[in-house]
């Protein structure tokens, strides 16, 4: 802005964007003079107040590169000077990277955690239960809105909320057959799983208003079932990190299953809209966090599971593992728990409280979830037997054999038989030797190799971290088998294809002081979703468009394909990392090598070098923003492969759900070989990580292009979790993170600020005659039309084939305005 006395934002490194009034400005120089007022600071400004101080701004800093080095406007009423706060950021006059910021912070202190900008929903986490938000009427209200009235035209909107989402997946399925989807994402701690639940549900009311209606076929418990089964996951997968008390620490993408009643019918039958019964569930899960089993930082714990089977009532632990579970007599007499310090993975953190419940009452919670998805008696005792070998696992102490220092003993055999009578193995000796040696297989023999003690402590590691991956497998396919249509729903025989709403609960984008191997597969799920996230926001601007009845030029806006290629192209990370893996030598110095000469650096690549950077680091210019990643254990952790020794052990051991899943699978019998060009033979090896996550990345991806998707997009207001507190700076870097920021400059490329024809006219009417005349349908759009035409006249351009281009372009209802 270069208008004096305008209300502007300049930019702060502690408190993101602070509000100012504009005194002077140059635009040669980039430069301009702002005074700072004492209560710009809480989010308001008032004109003429002549405390505060002057400051210098520099617009060609990095600060300003989101506003194309110029002083964002504020949106003020021109009266009072104060902060406009809307409901939808699409009616800020001015939308910009700090409006966006400043507007959410009034509105999570005003108790208001919901935001809509079009089709997205963006939700501040409350830190407190608001009640009146989740309660039956407000259901109702969505519902009504958005679904059984949903023809009604002339009706004021309700004020934001992820209802509103659920309420238009369900019309859109029901009403035109066409699967949905809601993408839910955030940082840790953000209310991922919390709004996921919220959504669940709402659509699990919608379904009970349809039953109400029809009473021909009960499945209520299919809804319970479907709804029980989301705290089975929290208990195996979630656990408190630094940031997030129930931190989800897997992906998850939950397909709930409708059936749909056929348009026609429906129509015979005088509904105003075909019934959808919610009829089960499919859950899919992505890239559990297995390094937490075996180390965690303080004050964070392990995963909830463990500390609820230590807090589980004193019978339970006696069926389970009495040698273990079970306190001395003094403390048993009193059913006080186990202390997590009995286990070296669990440490010894504080006792604390998910969701207002102690470990003791969220295990009941847990075992009554599972028994409705039909594990119960010896399946249950061998699920927390299974659990128990993964926590026995740590408490094994590895040290140098004192015969040979490249050889390695496990010197706490007491703690190794326990580990040998869990498993149900007839002695400890092939336990200990497959943790100490490693059988390497030629064509015609087996040798074994020993194991120093770094390498026995890994092996070690790597068969907890197996076995509870493992663990979480089966108990999602167990869900499964217990919610999905096919299987459970009584009428599933005469239905050819369930409609589906797909709900996806997933990691967002992650940059810490030091990002390892995770991190880059966490941020590569969100550079894909991220591009999907663009291209829906560009064809909703191009519907917005089309219903102002304004002709759409060619729209430029920042595409990570370049990102993308540069990790999963022929020369990418991914080809690059799973050659390294098969190479007898690879190593993580190798790979960083290999990347820098395949990919080079410079202006045309995202691929970051700096001076600076260790060997095994390197950096990636992410569509958040550039990431530094150490490249330590990177080939180690893609290959993850468990020792045959070790494979051959779990396949023999007793426990029903550990030996099933390390069995080997069945054989199946070779196809008819092809003949192919002679000197040639096709490399084999088993999938990497990096691999399979591709493989299930690219089935999401097609699965999320075959609905229709809507956004809800979680911010974390404060680390302290305190209500109506928001720190600036953090929330802003979320909002770039989640894409919100893109999706403003992709919406606001052509014609960065709009008004609606009112407005317009109230404010400009003194710059020019205005001509009313209401005789006309689109009296209004003529009238805005006459006015601007005359007024901003002296901002036409005039191309060199004499064509004109005006400042402006009228809509049916808006008023569009080019930058300038």
């Amino acid at each position: 802005s270069n208008d004096t006395n305008a209300a502007v934002y300049i930019h702060d490194a502690a408190a993101g964007w602070i509000p100012g009034t504009l005194l002077s400005s140059d635009p040669a120089s980039r430069t301009a003079r702002v005074r700072v007022t004492s209560s710009s600071l809480d989010g308001y400004l008032s004109f003429g107040e002549s405390g505060g101080h002057e400051v210098n701004v520099d617009l060609s800093g990095p600060g300003y590169a989101s506003t194309e080095h110029t002083l964002p406007r504020m949106n003020v009423h021109a009266d009072s000077g104060k902060l406009v706060e809307v409901s939808d950021l699409c009616d800020l006059s001015y939308l910009n990277e700090p409006a966006i910021l400043h507007n959410l912070s009034v509105r999570h202190g005003n108790c208001l955690p919901y935001t809509r900008t079009g089709d997205i929903v963006i939700a501040v986490n409350p830190y407190q239960w608001m009640e009146h938000l989740y309660d039956a009427a407000c259901m109702n209200t969505y519902a009504e809105h958005y679904i059984f009235a949903a023809r009604k035209e002339n009706r004021a909107k309700p004020p934001p909320h992820v209802y509103e989402i659920s309420s238009s997946c369900y019309t859109g399925l029901a009403a035109e057959s066409t699967d949905q989807s809601i993408l839910v994402s955030g940082e840790s701690g953000a209310g991922k799983t919390e709004t996921v639940k919220i959504l669940m549900n709402h659509l699990a009311s919608l379904h009970r208003q349809e039953q109400s209606q029809d009473t021909t076929t009960d499945t209520s418990h299919i809804v319970q079932r479907v709804l029980d089964s989301n705290p089975l996951l929290e208990a195996f997968g979630n656990a408190k990190t630094t940031r997030n008390d129930n931190s989800s620490r897997f992906g998850k993408y939950i397909q709930l299953q409708f059936d749909n009643e056929d348009p026609y019918t429906a129509q015979l039958k005088g509904k105003r809209l075909p019934n959808c019964v919610l009829a089960g569930s499919l859950c899919k899960t992505y890239l559990l966090e297995k390094s937490r089993v075996v180390s965690h930082e303080n004050p964070e714990r392990n995963y909830h599971i463990f500390y609820q089977l230590l807090d589980s009532p004193l019978h339970f632990r006696q069926k389970v593992w009495p040698e273990k579970l079970v306190p001395p007599d003094s403390l048993a007499k009193q059913n006080k728990p186990m202390p997590p310090s009995t286990f070296r993975c669990l440490g010894n953190p504080d006792k604390i409280l998910i969701e207002g419940k102690t470990d003791h009452q969220n295990f009941a919670k847990t075992v009554d979830a599972l028994h409705l998805i039909g594990i119960r008696e010896e399946k249950l005792v061998s699920l927390f037997r299974a659990i128990c070998v993964v926590m026995q696992l740590s408490n094994l102490t590895f040290d140098k054999d004192p015969k040979d220092d490249d050889r390695s003993i496990i010197v706490s055999q007491d703690e190794l038989k326990l580990l040998a009578d869990l498993l149900g193995l007839p002695s400890i000796n092939d336990i200990e030797k497959a943790l100490t040696y490693r059988t390497v297989v030629s064509r015609n023999d087996r040798v074994e190799v020993p194991l120093n003690v770094h390498q026995a402590i890994d092996v070690c590691n790597a068969f907890a971290k197996e076995i509870y991956a493992k663990v979480f497998d089966w108990l999602v396919r167990t869900i499964n088998q217990a919610t999905r249509a096919e299987d459970t729903y009584p009428h599933a025989q005469e239905v050819d294809k369930f409609g589906i709403i797909g709900l996806l609960d997933i990691f967002g984008f992650e940059s810490f002081k030091i990002n390892r191997f995770e991190q880059l597969c966490i941020n590569y799920a969100n550079e894909k979703l991220q591009q999907k996230f663009t291209l829906d926001t560009f064809r909703s601007v191009q519907a917005e468009y089309e219903f102002e009845g304004i002709e759409l030029a060619d729209l430029n806006f920042d595409d990570n394909a370049d990102v993308l290629n540069l990790i999963e192209g022929r020369m990418g990370f991914i080809a690059v990392l799973n050659e390294e893996c098969i190479r007898p030598r690879g190593n993580d110095l190798a790979f960083v090598q290999k990347v820098y000469a395949m990919n080079g650096t410079g202006a045309d690549t995202p691929l970051v070098d700096n001076r600076f950077y260790k060997n095994d680091e390197f950096g990636i210019k992410h569509y958040a923003g550039p990431v530094k990643y150490n490249a330590t254990h990177f080939v180690q952790k893609n290959t993850d492969i468990i020792p045959l020794d070790l494979v051959e052990c779990a396949s023999k051991c007793t426990n029903a759900i550990v030996r099933a899943e390390f069995a080997p699978p069945p054989e199946i019998p070779p196809a008819k070989a092809t003949p192919g060009p002679p000197g040639r033979r096709k490399k084999r090896g088993t999938a990497t990580v990096w691999t399979k996550f591709r493989s299930q990345l690219a089935e999401l991806m097609d699965s999320l292009s075959r609905t229709r998707s809507r956004y809800i997009r979680c911010v974390k207001p404060n680390t302290q979790k305190k209500p109506k507190i928001m720190n600036h700076a953090s929330t802003v870097e979320q909002l770039r993170c989640a894409g919100v920021v893109a999706a403003v400059t992709v919406s606001r490329a052509l014609f960065p600020n709009r008004l609606t024809h009112a407005v317009t006219l109230e404010r400009f009417a003194c710059l020019h005659p205005v001509v009313l005349d209401k005789s006309h349908e689109d009296w209004s759009r003529r009238a805005v039309e006459g006015l601007l035409a005359a007024a901003l006249q002296p901002l036409e351009t005039i191309a060199d084939d004499g064509s004109v281009t005006k400042a402006f372009v009228c809509g049916n209802s808006r008023v569009y305005f080019r930058l300038g």
